[in-house]
């Protein structure tokens, strides 16, 4: 089927557009002679911020985001191997040091603790007997000692006798027994030096076998101690007054030794971790003061560390609370903290501008009132706060200048603002 097309109608339609065209030129420039502008490009009113140049003192501050957290934090880790038997307490919940947190169970622990003691018993009766049979031993000694010397004493009142006998000239002693005697009377002093002897090192040798039987016994007895603290560590304890802040494990839950059980919290000491955009800590030192917002209470602070490394654009600047935590403080609360940079006392200032940077040179776009319009203006800038930055040249006090996103237009030296 053929299609009649209307030419009329198509030619119609396009006079109407060039009239259209036509009509909105005329306007622009009828507009542009009113006003009186030579500006290239129109801004609407409602997309801009303006803010006026002022004097007098600037507070120089960062802020950053962040959280409150302890400052003793402390990880309870076992040393014995065992099964969860129980759990005492749940993350959140407020302990007392030597609260038990949970209980763990081994009975093969246990069995050695047994095992442990009935062998140290087994040498404490060991060294006992061997005590009694060595002193025993010492006493069978003693008595040959005296034994001895009763012998050298006894030869020794012969001798005498003989001796006054011969002195007097009585021959009833012949020369014969009398040697004989004297030879006994050196025999005896010898057994008894002898014997004397056998027994001081019969003493050195019962000290000696007590000594390491002793030893021994010691070591024992320090094992058995060592089992029965690892059978005390199966009820863990906490180790301080603290907050339970992670409780990972659960009922029947198997852990071998060095196994971390519970984290602790300790109780009113935190410290704020603030998150400091990465073009803003240059600025931050320690030891500058620090206000905290928790939403309920300001707190003041003071800058303790600066984490070297940077993790997603902000760095980790860590502030000491002064005075007492506030009463809604706990792990993880959200703050805002302002650093005090600096405070200078008379200086020309305005809102800082979107991607101005401090001790840097740019451009703003100051406003003038008067025909709705805004030039192009180079400017440099100083120290630079969370909201407002120091100008050092390029702007006057009382101009208006334009601080909201001008990257779309800033191209253009001069704008129409409608």
């Amino acid at each position: 089927m053929d299609i009649v097309r209307n030419k009329s109608n198509a030619g119609s339609k396009k006079i109407l557009i060039i009239l259209a065209g036509a009509i909105l030129a005329t306007s622009v420039a009828a507009y542009s002679l009113v006003t009186g502008s030579s500006a290239s490009h129109v801004v609407d009113s409602q997309t801009l911020l303006i803010d006026t140049v002022q004097q007098g003192e600037l507070s120089v501050t960062v802020r950053g985001m962040g959280v409150l957290a302890p400052r003793d934090v402390r990880w309870l880790a076992t040393t014995v191997e065992g099964k969860v038997e129980r759990i005492h307490v749940k993350a959140g919940a407020e302990v007392k040091k030597g609260d038990i947190i949970l209980e763990l169970s081994n009975p093969q622990l246990l069995q050695r603790l047994d095992e442990s003691k009935w062998e140290l018993d087994e040498l404490e009766a060991q060294t006992q007997a061997l005590k009694v049979s060595l002193e025993s031993e010492v006493l069978d000694q003693e008595a040959a000692v005296i034994n001895e010397k009763l012998n050298f004493e006894r030869s020794s009142l012969t001798l005498d006798a003989q001796n006054k006998l011969l002195n007097q000239g009585v021959n009833a002693v012949s020369l014969i027994d009398h040697e004989a005697v004297k030879i006994e009377v050196a025999q005896n002093k010898q057994r008894w030096e002898l014997a004397i002897k056998r027994l001081e090192k019969q003493k050195e040798n019962v000290a000696a076998q007590m000594l390491a039987n002793q030893a021994r016994v010691n070591r024992m007895r320090k094992s058995v101690e060592r089992v029965s603290e690892q059978v005390e560590q199966l009820d863990v304890r906490a180790s301080i007054d603290a907050i339970v802040q992670a409780m990972p494990m659960e009922l029947g839950q198997q852990v071998n030794s060095g196994t971390n059980l519970a984290r602790l919290a300790k109780r009113d000491d935190f410290i704020a971790e603030l998150r400091i955009p990465e073009n803003q800590i240059q600025n931050v030192v320690l030891g500058q003061p620090v206000s905290l917002d928790t939403r309920t209470s300001k707190v003041e602070g003071i800058v303790r560390r600066i984490d070297p490394a940077v993790n997603n654009g902000v760095v980790q600047v860590d502030v000491d609370l002064v005075g007492a935590a506030p009463k809604e403080a706990r792990p993880e609360l959200t703050v805002e903290g302002t650093i005090q940079i600096a405070q200078l006392d008379d200086a020309l200032y305005v809102k800082r501008p979107m991607f101005a940077k401090s001790f840097g040179d740019s451009f703003v776009y100051i406003v003038d009132p008067s025909n709705n319009t805004a030039q192009k203006q180079a400017v440099t800038f100083g120290q630079a706060s969370s909201n407002y930055i120091e100008i050092r040249s390029g702007l006057n006090l009382g101009q208006e200048v334009i601080v909201s996103d001008v990257s779309a237009w800033d191209v253009h030296q001069h704008i129409q603002i409608n």
